[in-house]
């Protein structure tokens, strides 16, 4: 009798524990893919308007978009834009990868097919800067800053004086 009660426990077990589903420890957070913070409708305003806009989807595990900016950029002796043309260019994102520096966009120039490259570093959760990287300069021009972004749906900081 005690053989055929174990047994039964025994089974009893065994059923349970093929039936429970696994579950993860409870506080165990989800995995969110490092480039979903990126995602989203980015600008970045010039004299008061917006010159620069980056839109950014995460798709499965990769993000695409584009990024459309005045077509002729002009800057001071400090790196930072003095004059923007009207006319606009869109280039898309061909790839980005998250590196150490922050997001490294890849887009298309249309016009020409060369490849530009941008780096974008998270700033805080609505905020973030964007620098050309990899770009030929001439000779004693100044080193570019980078340019403040602001996510769509928030308001940029305002600066305490």
């Amino acid at each position: 009798m005690k053989h055929l009660l174990l047994l039964a426990l025994a089974f009893s077990v065994a059923a349970a524990a093929q039936t429970l589903p696994k579950q993860e420890p409870p506080g165990t957070p989800a995995h969110k893919s490092p480039l979903a913070d990126y995602a989203g409708t980015w600008t970045g305003s010039f004299q008061e308007k917006t010159w620069i806009t980056i839109k950014l989807a995460l798709q499965g595990d990769r993000l695409t978009g584009s990024i459309q900016y005045p077509h002729k950029l002009e800057f001071n002796d400090q790196g930072e834009l003095k004059s923007i043309s009207d006319e606009q260019t869109t280039e898309i994102v061909q790839d980005a990868q998250v590196n150490p520096n922050g997001l490294l966009l890849t887009t298309k120039d249309p016009d020409t097919q060369e490849a530009n490259r941008f780096t974008m570093k998270l700033t805080g959760e609505t905020t973030a800067e964007i620098k050309m990287s990899a770009m030929k300069m001439p000779p004693g021009m100044p080193k570019i800053k980078p340019w403040k972004l602001t996510k769509a749906g928030t308001s940029p900081p305002t600066a305490s004086h």
